[in-house]
C-alpha cells in the first residue's frame, strides 16, 4: 500500500514541478516584456496604451501557451509508450534466443558432449 503512495506522490510531484515551470516561464517573459517597455524612451501615454493592449492579451496568449505545452506533453508521452514498447518487443526477441540456444546447449550436453547435434551432417 505504501508503494501506491509514493507513486502518487511522485507523480503530484512532476505534475507541480510542470505547473511551476510554466509559471516560471509566463511571468519572465511578461516580466521582461513589461521592463522592456517600460525602459524605452516613450512617453507616458504610449506606454500606457501599450500596457493596455499587452493586458488584453494576456489571456489568449496564456491560452495558447497552455495548449502547446499539452500538447508537447501528449507528444512526449506518445512517444515514450513507443519506445517502451519497442523496447519489450526487443527483450521479448532476446528472451526467444535465450531460451533456444539454452535448449539447444542442453541437447548437446544430454548427447555426451557431442557438438554435432544428431540432424546435422558432419
Amino acid at each position: 500500500m505504501q508503494q501506491n503512495n509514493s507513486n502518487s506522490s511522485g507523480a503530484q510531484k512532476s505534475g507541480g514541478s510542470l505547473t511551476f515551470w510554466m509559471v516560471g516561464f509566463i511571468v519572465g517573459i511578461f516580466g521582461g516584456a513589461t521592463l522592456a517597455l517600460l525602459t524605452t524612451p516613450k512617453s507616458g501615454s504610449e506606454v500606457r496604451g501599450v500596457l493596455k493592449k499587452t493586458a488584453k492579451d494576456v489571456p489568449s496568449r496564456l491560452t495558447e501557451i497552455l495548449d502547446d505545452s499539452l500538447d508537447l506533453y501528449a507528444s512526449a508521452i506518445n512517444y515514450f509508450q513507443l519506445v517502451i514498447e519497442e523496447q519489450t518487443q526487443r527483450m521479448k526477441k532476446a528472451e526467444a534466443a535465450y531460451k533456444l540456444a539454452a535448449a539447444k546447449k542442453r541437447e548437446e550436453l544430454e548427447l555426451g558432449g557431442s557438438s554435432v547435434l544428431p540432424f546435422q551432417h558432419r
